[in-house]
């Protein structure tokens, strides 16, 4: 199976370096077009990449015009194809950024195009009349839930309509975002709801550690105003209101660094927040293995990675009603679920934990049962195989792959 996933940066985020490395080592022959300037990760070194160019100017055209007689010295019938359906798009230009586009992908004869992200699939468009394979999106959330009522909301939701029509199958992150997407005219018949996933093995719980002398709280995510961090510091100030101590860490980096600083101290709780910044995946564990409580305060998610990191590492989780996070987490059993926008609820919840270490230990442990049931690794690229597969013709069954081995077993 020859899959080209199209319009990520390089080096791609962490989940989508494990999942391509999932498909990768069940068989999948994956290569990467992308304009980052960057190499691959190692853990996914042996992909193919090709890098698509779009730079302006005079190195620009030079690029172009040297890889428009290359493409044409090899493939001329493909290459005026190419411009073809590029005046389709750009009907007035006789060298349009769509044709440059398409003319990286001359000579190529992907089995699926994916995209991973909505707004990909829409600036690559032309892509749909050039190859006959089918065509996949990943629907994650943010530009469903979010950047639909931003400036460009009109020319996004008309987008969003026309690449759902024209996807042979659409991957959902949660059932919540399937229906917020179905608003944008997403057939929900083409819908394939795969969850976010974790490696349990890595994110783990600490083999010991060491008692906090006060409970430690600990967030991870960009400081955007999204991910709702001022409410989650409402909340830590009506806890020092009740006298409860605590020291609350966030990890993360972001334009809102100033506005978390300042209500911080604004709530005089300065002394108890400590902003980490960006840290390594390695950082990040460690961080969750010696923390007591996990807290997400967003807006919006699909279903945030980081909650289930944290519930890997047998934390418990507070988080907010938003998005997915309801199909990870059952209230009361493997974490809290309090409403958004609600630092009271979320004050409350918190503080059910803070006052009990071994509520915390048996909705830590629930949660990391959870993770290890539903949301594996080996669980997620199994899941992404079959999707793939079930886009293909009938001539490529799910037999043409049966001597492929896997690498990995589902825990």
């Amino acid at each position: 199976m020859r899959l080209f996933i199209v319009g990520i940066k390089v080096p791609p985020e962490t989940f989508l370096v494990r999942k391509i490395r999932g498909l990768m080592d069940r068989g999948v022959d994956v290569t990467i077009f992308s304009t980052s300037p960057r190499k691959l990760p190692p853990e996914i070194s042996d992909a193919r990449l090709i890098r698509l160019n779009r730079r302006s100017g005079k190195r620009g055209m030079l690029a172009f015009f040297n890889l428009f007689a290359r493409k044409f010295r090899t493939h001329p019938r493909e290459v005026i194809r190419a411009w073809r359906v590029a005046r389709k798009h750009a009907p007035h230009r006789l060298i349009s950024p769509a044709f440059r586009q398409l003319l990286s992908f001359v000579g190529e004869s992907p089995d699926i195009i994916h995209f991973e992200w909505n707004i990909a699939a829409i600036e690559h468009l032309p892509l749909f009349d050039f190859f006959d394979c089918p065509v996949t999106i990943s629907c994650r959330g943010r530009q469903v839930q979010v950047s639909t009522y931003g400036p460009e909301g009109r020319a996004l939701a008309e987008g969003l309509r026309e690449t759902f029509a024209r996807a042979a199958a659409v991957h959902c992150v949660s059932e919540a975002i399937r229906e917020e997407a179905a608003e944008f005219g997403l057939d929900r018949a083409k819908a394939h709801v795969i969850r976010p996933a974790v490696d349990p093995n890595y994110f783990a719980p600490a083999s010991s550690r060491n008692e906090n002398p006060v409970v430690h709280i600990v967030t991870t995510g960009s400081l955007i105003w999204r991910k709702g961090h001022e409410y989650t510091l409402m909340a830590l100030h009506l806890l020092k209101q009740r006298g409860h101590q605590f020291c609350f860490e966030l990890i993360g980096t972001g334009q809102e660094l100033q506005r978390v600083l300042y209500t911080a101290l604004d709530l005089g709780i300065e002394q108890q927040v400590r902003l980490a910044g960006q840290r390594t995946p390695q950082q990040v564990k460690e961080t969750l293995q010696n923390a007591d409580i996990f807290v997400l305060s967003s807006h919006s998610e699909g279903i945030a990675n980081a909650v289930l990191e944290a519930m890997a590492c047998g934390l418990p989780v507070v988080t907010t009603d938003c998005g997915g996070m309801r199909e990870v987490i059952t209230n009361g059993v493997d974490g809290f679920v309090v409403p958004v926008r609600d630092p009271q609820a979320m004050a409350d919840a918190l503080e059910t934990l803070m006052m009990n270490k071994t509520l915390r230990t048996t909705i830590g442990a629930a949660a990391r049962r959870r993770i290890i049931e539903s949301f594996t690794l080996d669980q997620q690229a199994e899941q992404f195989l079959t999707f793939y597969q079930s886009v293909l013709p009938e001539a490529a069954t799910l037999d043409q792959f049966s001597d492929v081995p896997v690498a990995m077993s589902t825990p």
